[in-house]
């Protein structure tokens, strides 16, 4: 029976999102290296009209998993498919987005498949005759490279690592079929009470030019006033944060950067204190030019950045502040 390359399509809201192009990349590498097939998966009836227009731009197949439990979250639904349903696919790789949602659903889904899982990863190479799975781990110090030995393997795709304008699609590029799967109903053994969201959205930072941002490093909530001094000397600027900045209550969530907040692109991204975990760097890695302010010189945050400043922040940035004001 043909083994196959599964992507589980990203949803929010019953719509298909971008990284799912992201997912497409990386399957795209995979199967080169491996020559198998992909399978897009997505649930919904809502979905399907994405789900066709993803066939024909790559040639995959999609399989579309009728609505069962359409109450309940997407994540929750994939989560309660069968087993028998993935294992007909005769799944040597899943692929899902290095995302809440994503996570949620990963290790679930090993489990019932009995497969590896393996989170987070930002390189797909070849190793002396396998196929690796690269990662970055302790705040981007130490970079793991992971061989599965498992008969199928789930993995998760950091956000940006795979850019689909780098991978070629698959072949051929003619439409792929489309097909439908009426799951038998099953009983949940937990019950969706709702979604909280928090209020306000994103739109300051993704429509933002400079981003300058603060992290763990800023160390008390009064310095952030010396981050938004600094956003002030530039025009169409934004002030965001890194997750535990959020955290503490010191922004609000819709100023956070990264995998569980926004990915911003912005021409100038000045990150300060950040010390430059993946799931940050998720984020913003493709801002067009990157400053880091940081103690540490060893910080992950300088690997991906155009200019490094080794300094503390409560000195250099009013040093600089006031070079600005004084040069005019």
């Amino acid at each position: 029976m043909t083994r196959h390359i599964i992507i589980i399509a990203e949803q929010i809201d019953g719509k298909i999102t971008p990284v799912t192009h992201e997912l497409v990349a990386a399957a795209s590498l995979l199967r080169h290296h491996t020559g198998l097939d992909i399978v897009l998966v997505t649930t919904g009836s809502e979905s399907a009209k994405n789900a066709r227009a993803l066939s024909d731009k790559y040639g995959l197949d999609v399989v579309i998993v009728n609505n069962i439990h359409p109450e309940y979250p997407v994540e929750m639904r994939l989560r309660s498919l069968p087993a028998a349903l993935f294992n007909d696919l005769n799944p040597a790789y899943v692929i899902l987005a290095h995302s809440t949602q994503g996570l949620d659903i990963a290790p679930a889904l090993a489990v019932k498949i009995d497969a590896s899982c393996i989170t987070g990863v930002e390189k797909i190479i070849s190793a002396n005759g396998s196929i690796g799975f690269t990662r970055s781990l302790f705040s981007d110090r130490i970079i793991q490279t992971i061989i599965s030995r498992a008969q199928a393997t789930v993995l998760t795709i950091a956000p940006g690592a795979f850019k689909p304008e780098h991978f070629p699609a698959p072949e051929p590029r003619t439409a792929g079929d489309i097909s439908y799967i009426d799951p038998d109903e099953t009983l949940l053994d937990y019950q969706h009470i709702g979604f909280e969201t928090q209020s306000g959205d994103t739109g300051e930072l993704n429509q933002a030019e400079v981003i300058v941002s603060a992290g763990n490093g800023i160390r008390e909530k009064e310095n952030l006033n010396l981050i938004s001094e600094l956003a002030k000397l530039f025009p169409k600027s934004a002030v965001a944060g890194s997750r535990p900045v959020c955290d503490r209550k010191w922004l609000e969530y819709n100023r956070q950067v990264g995998v569980t907040g926004a990915t911003v692109r912005p021409k100038l991204y000045i990150a300060c204190g950040i010390s430059g975990a993946s799931q940050h760097i998720s984020g913003m890695r493709d801002a067009r030019f990157i400053v880091a302010i940081n103690t540490d010189p060893h910080a992950a945050i300088f690997n991906i950045s155009d200019v490094c400043v080794v300094e503390d922040l409560t000195r250099f940035i009013p040093h600089f502040i006031t070079t600005c004001h004084d040069s005019g």
